[in-house]
């Protein structure tokens, strides 16, 4: 989501826009000032906050820029800028073996470094949910954990998942639960909404989505997983973790099986394919130290029986 700021001090000047690479786009912009070396004086540049890069402009081309992986530190300074005292944001960054330091002014700094952190230093790990987690309602966990194992849902997602009335619910959830509480923990938002972001995982460009701020580890989705094809029946072995028996919902479709958890906080589906089709009739289903196992008979075998049973 790009920002511009409704009240500006600063005139904005007519440029063309910078170079973006395929899969950048821009967050910010604002015209304003920036130091590179005490050497210099206070130069006016129109800023751009870029899903890569920041990029400081003078009229028709790029002056200064930054990769956002080489930046490791921010921070508040008060110098003066144009007769009077100002605060600015100071960029640390890494290039090669040295470091340097861009002073920058411009409107809505806060904004600016709120969005700086969340794009360079903000890490969100388990432990960063479990915290942020234990200080919300169970809706709230749950659109929390959906993110987290997806990265970005769209809004009509995050009402399912919460069987929210209506899609207000959920920004309330979001813009006075979820985000305030990870502002007071984090120093910025959690959860930012894109009209237009990649995903760097996938590639693909997602559209219209709320997305889980900072750089996430990819959580590995995959389960421990072994499906034993006896002779007249199917033995599934399933990791899960943090549910109960009473959690599951276990259905089937011929040879489609699908598990299904219900839990607030810890929902998500599993879909098997096997061989052969199955019944539900006699089926077995024992959960203990996180391992869930599932016994269904084949549908030939089931078949079999009963005609044994009847002909008895």
């Amino acid at each position: 989501m790009r920002i511009r700021p409704q009240h500006s001090t600063m005139r904005f000047l007519k440029m063309n826009r910078p170079f973006l690479y395929p899969d950048e786009q821009i967050v910010l912009e604002d015209q304003g000032g920036f130091k590179h070396l005490f050497l210099y004086g206070w130069k006016p540049a129109h800023i751009f906050l870029t899903t890569k890069r920041l990029i400081l402009c003078q009229l028709q081309k790029n002056v200064f820029e930054i990769d956002l992986s080489a930046i490791f530190k921010l921070a508040f300074e008060n110098h003066y800028y144009i007769l009077r005292k100002r605060q600015i944001l100071c960029v640390h960054y890494k290039e090669g073996n040295r470091q340097g330091t861009l002073r920058m002014v411009v409107n809505g700094l806060h904004t600016w470094n709120s969005k700086l952190f969340q794009s360079t230093l903000l890490k969100v790990d388990d432990n960063c949910i479990e915290m942020i987690a234990k200080r919300l309602d169970d809706n709230c966990r749950t659109i929390l954990w959906f993110l987290k194992e997806n990265g970005h849902a769209r809004i009509d997602q995050l009402a399912d998942i919460t069987d929210a009335a209506n899609h207000m619910e959920v920004l309330t959830y979001i813009k006075d639960a979820i985000n305030p509480v990870a502002q007071k923990l984090l120093g910025c938002p959690l959860l930012s909404f894109e009209r237009s972001r990649v995903d760097p995982f996938t590639g693909k460009t997602v559209l219209f989505s709320w997305w889980l701020a900072g750089a996430r580890e990819q959580w590995s989705k995959d389960r421990l997983l072994d499906i034993f094809d006896e002779k007249d029946h199917f033995q599934i072995i399933l990791e899960v973790k943090k549910v109960e028996k009473s959690d599951l919902n276990i259905s089937l479709d011929g040879s489609q099986l699908m598990i299904k958890s219900l839990k607030v906080g810890s929902k998500w589906v599993e879909k098997f394919t096997l061989s052969q089709e199955v019944v539900f009739a006699n089926h077995k289903i024992h959960l203990k130290n996180n391992f869930l196992e599932i016994k269904l008979f084949k549908k030939t075998c089931h078949l079999n029986l009963e005609n044994l049973n009847k002909e008895a």
